[in-house]
């Protein structure tokens, strides 16, 4: 585990799936790789330290105790048996997954600089309106266009002006309670999405990074959002295994039949399937292509130093708030 105030990012036992039988660092825009040990990467001094707390209490126990010990030993499960898992497993490695992909650096700072222009407009509005209090709405968009709206839900005035006071006091950690529900939101979805599991020949092995989880598309152009119906999203498990998971609009229309009649049973399907060593080549591309600034391999390669000397492929999104709704849309670059 990282010493008490350095709080790992990416999961040291989960990166030890991938970093034997050596840890070979590629950080974006350096000339040369290093060497370390999985405790001793992918860490941030006092990243999950909760606001006004005692010294040394962070989220780093809950982390641990609640998603990644589940999490990892699903992993592990699904990986060494290639079997389907368990409603408990699924729940569990969707779970993981999720916090993996809201925990890292790059989405809490976009979730923080996404938390205060929101707030800052409904300041704006305040201001305007005279009001104490307003109703709000949130609005999820694929290609621009609307597809998922929030409850509206009243703010007031007095809770603005509190908001915005803990981000200015906590600038760092005022998002970790954000974190968490996007985070639980996130695992509902991926419960219920068709899995495809990518295993690795003996003769080549997956790489990952410090934003293991990303998303691909059928389609180039447009922006990345988990709702597009063409969107896959993926994630490597191991040097073995490569997690790739889509929406399964039959298997929505099925479980929401049966959970209607109060029968519901059928789990979304999942697949393991053997892929050529230019198969892991490509995915391991895109691994590189959308790290942020840090990708992990177990042997040394000319191609993952040459890839990460290029910008990085995650975007910051485009807030958009008009008539107390905020909408967030994701642009992209085409894959390579």
């Amino acid at each position: 585990m990282a010493t008490a105030r350095q709080h790992h990012y990416v999961q040291a036992r989960y990166l030890d799936g991938f970093l034997a039988p050596g840890s070979v660092c590629y950080g974006r825009g350096r000339s040369k790789p290093h060497r370390s040990i999985p405790d001793g990467i992918a860490t941030q001094r006092d990243f999950y330290a909760i606001p006004n707390a005692p010294p040394g209490v962070n989220l780093e126990k809950f982390l641990e105790s609640k998603v990644e010990g589940p999490g990892l030993e699903a992993l592990r499960r699904l990986v060494e048996n290639k079997t389907p898992p368990s409603v408990e497993d699924r729940i569990s490695l969707s779970r993981y997954i999720a916090f993996q992909e809201m925990r890292v650096p790059y989405a809490r700072e976009l979730n923080r600089e996404h938390m205060r222009l929101s707030f800052e407009e409904k300041a704006r509005q305040f201001e305007n309106s005279g009001q104490s209090s307003l109703i709000f709405q949130n609005v999820a968009t694929a290609e621009g266009i609307p597809v998922k709206h929030s409850e509206p839900y009243e703010v007031t005035r007095k809770d603005v002006e509190y908001f915005l006071a803990d981000m200015n006091n906590n600038p760092d950690t005022f998002d970790l309670e954000h974190m968490i529900d996007l985070a639980n939101d996130m695992t509902r979805f991926y419960v219920s999405m068709n899995w495809t599991i990518l295993l690795a020949r003996p003769s080549t092995a997956f790489i990952t990074s410090d934003c293991p989880v990303f998303r691909q598309f059928d389609h180039p152009g447009g922006d990345n959002a988990l709702l597009r119906p063409d969107c896959t999203t993926c994630c490597p498990l191991s040097s073995r295994a490569f997690l790739m998971m889509r929406g399964d609009i039959e298997y929505l229309m099925l479980a929401a039949k049966e959970g209607r009649e109060g029968n519901g049973h059928t789990l979304p399907p999942i697949e393991f399937r053997t892929i050529s060593d230019q198969g892991v080549a490509n995915f391991n591309r895109k691994i590189a292509a959308y790290a942020h600034r840090w990708c992990f391999s177990g042997a040394e390669s000319d191609w993952i130093l040459n890839a990460m000397q290029g910008p990085s492929l995650r975007r910051k999104p485009t807030l958009t708030s008009k008539n107390g709704s905020t909408m967030v849309q994701w642009p992209r670059d085409d894959e390579p």
